[in-house]
C-alpha cells in the first residue's frame, strides 16, 4: 500500500507531502485525524524559515498577528491508527507518543 499525501492550498499556492505512514504510523495517523477533523483549515505558517523549513499546527495561529501563535497544540483525546487499527491517545496538550525511526 503506497503512503497516502496530504494536499496543502495557500496563499502562495497549493503543495503536497507524503505521509510516511509505514515508518511513522502514530504520528502519520495523528495527523490525518486532525486533517479530517478540519483543525488546521484557516492557520497561517506561524514559523517560516526561507529554505529551510514551514511550522504549523497552533490553533492560536487562525489570526496571524497572534502573540500566542506557536504556543498551542490540538486537544487531548483518542484517534485511529491507520495502520494497525489501534486506538493512540493525544495527551499533555496534544502530544503523542514517540517513533523512533532510522
Amino acid at each position: 500500500m503506497a503512503n497516502p499525501t496530504a494536499t496543502f492550498d495557500t496563499t502562495e499556492g497549493s503543495f503536497k507531502a507524503e505521509l510516511f505512514l509505514d515508518r511513522v504510523p502514530i504520528t502519520a495517523s495523528n495527523f490525518i485525524d486532525l486533517a479530517k477533523s478540519g483543525f488546521y483549515n484557516g492557520l497561517h505558517f506561524h514559523r517560516v524559515i526561507p529554505d529551510f523549513m514551514l511550522q504549523f499546527g497552533c490553533p492560536h495561529a487562525k489570526d496571524p498577528n497572534s502573540r500566542a501563535a506557536g504556543t498551542g497544540g490540538p486537544s487531548d483525546g483518542t484517534f485511529t491508527n491507520v495502520k494497525t487499527g489501534g486506538t493512540e491517545r493525544r495527551f499533555n496538550g496534544g502530544n503523542i507518543q514517540d517513533e523512533h525511526t532510522s
